[in-house]
């Protein structure tokens, strides 16, 4: 989904099953614009290329990414909101400053603004921000929202900070894994939440991300997954250690593609661990401060 594009070993994202680009090789000559940095994917752009006018149509190719929109925001608000309790703040959100790392249309990006954070939407691929910005104009009263066709890296390049740093389906198309998650804890401000949404690597991931979608139903393209980059939970939370975020709460989405609803559940269920994330979990971490 949203997909972190590379070029030879490295990566640079655009929200992916969101639309990279690609310098198209079939017979004409449309050069998809892609912000510049460290890497770009030609290969995984061009899959998505011409899915950029899709990206609100709840009914389309991104219709899964609307189903889970509602409950994957309900996580990032109670968790923003549990955040601010630990530090004795008010509820209002307008003092935080947010990035949707990946934003593709703008589908996570609109939602966060309407909790009244200033929101920056970043994308890779020049159509993505492109169909964004029109989409946001239907909407007058997202003045707290703003996209920009650049990088992660890029941000991080010009010592840009965030108070709130997410990234929704974008990790399971990196090339580098532990890279991406370092350039999203290094955007973190000192003490803020970092959350991440992908796949579990499970059998019920395969069958409830690839095979359903993919070649039963045929509502998200072939080759949109490799189950071989879906990250467990454990290994994420590895990765967030390691760059010096810990991690403070991990949700299942569980998603039923059959009849295209998406559900907020538990981890664990009793003594059974893992029960709930053996396909699409939702992390959140906090930044040392």
């Amino acid at each position: 989904m949203y997909g972190w594009l590379q070029k030879g070993s490295r990566v640079c994202y655009a929200r992916g099953l969101r639309v990279p680009y690609s310098t198209a090789n079939s017979g004409h000559s449309t050069i998809h614009k892609v912000a510049k940095c460290n890497s770009v994917s030609e290969s995984e752009v061009s899959k998505f290329a011409q899915l950029s006018d899709s990206w609100w149509d709840p009914h389309g190719p991104f219709k899964y990414l609307h189903t889970m929109n509602v409950p994957r925001i309900q996580f990032i608000r109670s968790r923003i909101l549990d955040l601010q309790r630990s530090l004795q703040s008010q509820g209002d959100l307008s003092n935080l400053r947010a990035i949707d790392v990946g934003c593709g249309g703008g589908l996570a990006s609109e939602s966060l603004a309407r909790l009244g954070m200033r929101v920056v939407g970043v994308d890779a691929a020049h159509e993505n921000i492109s169909m964004a910005r029109v989409h946001q104009l239907r909407d007058p009263m997202l003045t707290n929202l703003e996209y920009k066709h650049t990088t992660a890296e890029q941000l991080v390049a010009q010592h840009e900070q965030f108070d709130i740093v997410v990234s929704l389906e974008v990790i399971e198309h990196v090339t580098h894994a532990f890279e991406f998650i370092k350039s999203l804890v290094r955007l973190t401000r000192p003490g803020g939440l970092i959350v991440v949404s992908t796949m579990n690597r499970t059998l019920v991931s395969w069958l409830v991300d690839v095979i359903v979608p993919e070649y039963v139903m045929g509502s998200v393209p072939r080759g949109t997954h490799d189950v071989a980059k879906f990250v467990p939970p454990e290994k994420l939370s590895e990765m967030f250690a390691a760059c010096g975020a810990e991690t403070v709460d991990v949700q299942g989405l569980v998603l039923d593609p059959l009849r295209n609803v998406c559900t907020l559940v538990p981890r664990d269920f009793g003594l059974l661990r893992n029960v709930g994330v053996q396909a699409n979990y939702i992390l959140a971490a906090r930044k040392k401060a």
